[in-house]
């Protein structure tokens, strides 16, 4: 059994070879869109967290490679702790270009790479060591900064001509400044066709996790891409959750723009990753839910059905990420993976709180101490026992059963279907009615997942 999901393997020779979720079609659609397009292309994909963007994406790549586009990935997070966006996006092309240029166009790499080392002094202050970094594109090192001590002395007394250089540009004339940015992005234009084993396709260049940079850096990279690096020939993917992004607009700008409109001065195309969650046939929860059982190798002595039958609707009701559904499972491998075959289990239960602790988990608090009502249950996870259509009546009749007072269960109906003993879930254990919940949650509560 494990424990935590383990990560997707992706393939090289087939990097879909794994997709449960049937999104190779669309990535063949979005390879088409880009390999036929000439514009100066910025596409924005669009998707929650835990969704599967970043996993998409690394295997959209795979489908690029076999189809010969080249293509660049950046974790936009990975370096937000950088002064300017600049960097990162032009260390990751000219050490991808200068690995894949064709050898009779090594010379244009060297022109690139000299316009994006002047453009990058002059986007930084010249006072950091950040700035130095800058100026050689992020090749120095951390461990070499304090070797650089000569090179700050003599950058005071006017003596570094690097720098020095780097201050005359700083200081020339604005046309000046126009016509160096517009050689760099002219060059850059060129360097797909200079490219090996190419075909003449387009550069991809895929911006991943934008919308978990602080919003300063996620900004200032969508202006980066439009002013300095959207040239024809070269497509950015930009990878984000456009909500949590609009946000950072906001944060930035002020909460009355229309963070909206302020996106689509940077984006050409929006796209959304596709989801299924309307057939429950062939809904994306089911499918993963299905591949998680393998990956997790969980042993449920034959529980298997119960638990697909429990969470099936509760993943739609709360239109779980993958993401999380994967931490449920998580929750699931640990109590399964601390008991043994005649433990006493109660599925229902089980895979409710393994839900509720992901979803919400004051909530789940609250049931392990026995501080919440069933009415207060239903009203903070808009679920109760009349909602027959959502296929969770028969789960929040035991939720209710296991949660109402006894005065609350001694007042009701003789009809009702939760006084009945037979129906009774422990009738034959040693285990008090209102003592179900706490019993499970105790043992989902013995480690927290990550």
């Amino acid at each position: 059994m494990k424990i935590v999901t383990p990560p997707l393997v992706i393939e090289k020779s087939d990097a879909f070879k794994n997709d449960v979720l049937n999104r190779k079609a669309y990535g063949k659609a979005l390879l088409n869109l880009v390999r036929q397009s000439s514009d100066e292309l910025v596409i924005s994909l669009d998707g929650k967290w835990g969704e599967g963007k970043s996993t998409f994406v690394k295997m959209w790549q795979g489908l690029l490679s076999e189809d010969k586009i080249p293509s660049i990935y950046i974790d936009a997070f990975a370096n937000d702790y950088l002064d300017d966006a600049f960097i990162p996006v032009a260390s990751a092309i000219t050490v991808f270009v200068e690995e894949n240029i064709e050898k009779d166009s090594a010379k244009k790499v060297t022109d690139l790479k000299n316009k994006a080392k002047r453009i990058g002094g002059k986007l930084l202050s010249l006072s950091t060591k950040v700035a130095i970094k800058a100026a050689s594109l992020g090749v120095i090192k951390e461990t070499e900064l304090s070797e650089l001590n000569d090179i700050k002395n003599d950058f005071s007394k006017g003596s570094s001509s690097l720098l020095e250089n780097i201050i005359e540009e700083h200081l020339a004339s604005h046309s000046k400044d126009i016509t160096l940015i517009e050689e760099f992005r002219e060059l850059l234009s060129e360097i797909p066709s200079k490219l090996k084993d190419t075909n003449q396709n387009p550069l991809v260049i895929i911006i991943d996790e934008l919308d978990r940079c602080k919003p300063s850096f996620a900004i200032e990279m969508l202006e980066k891409i439009k002013h300095l690096f959207s040239v024809k020939n070269v497509v950015f993917i930009l990878v984000m959750h456009k909500e949590q992004l609009e946000e950072s607009v906001r944060c930035i700008y002020g909460k009355n723009i229309d963070a909206h409109a302020y996106l689509q001065k940077f984006i050409n195309i929006e796209t959304k990753l596709p989801k299924q969650k309307t057939d429950r046939y062939t809904n994306d929860l089911k499918s993963y839910s299905g591949k998680l059982f393998q990956l997790h190798e969980l042993e449920t002595w034959g529980d298997d059905q119960n638990i697909v039958y429990v969470l099936e609707p509760l993943t739609n009701h709360f239109d779980l990420s993958l993401r999380q559904l994967e931490k449920v499972f998580t929750n699931l491998s640990l109590l399964y993976g601390i008991r043994e075959k005649d433990h006493f289990r109660v599925i229902p239960i089980i895979v409710f709180l393994a839900v509720i602790k992901v979803v919400k988990p004051q909530i789940f608090d609250k049931l392990l101490h026995q501080k919440i009502s069933y009415s207060d249950v239903c009203h903070e996870i808009n679920l109760s026992s009349n909602e027959e259509q959502k296929g969770l009546h028969w789960l929040m009749n035991l939720v209710r059963y296991a949660l109402l007072s006894t005065e609350e269960f001694g007042e009701l109906d003789s009809k009702d279907e939760i006084k009945n003993p037979n129906n009774s879930p422990i009738r034959r254990y040693d285990i008090k009615r209102e003592e179900l919940i706490p019993f499970f949650a105790q043992q989902l509560s013995m480690f927290i997942v990550r």
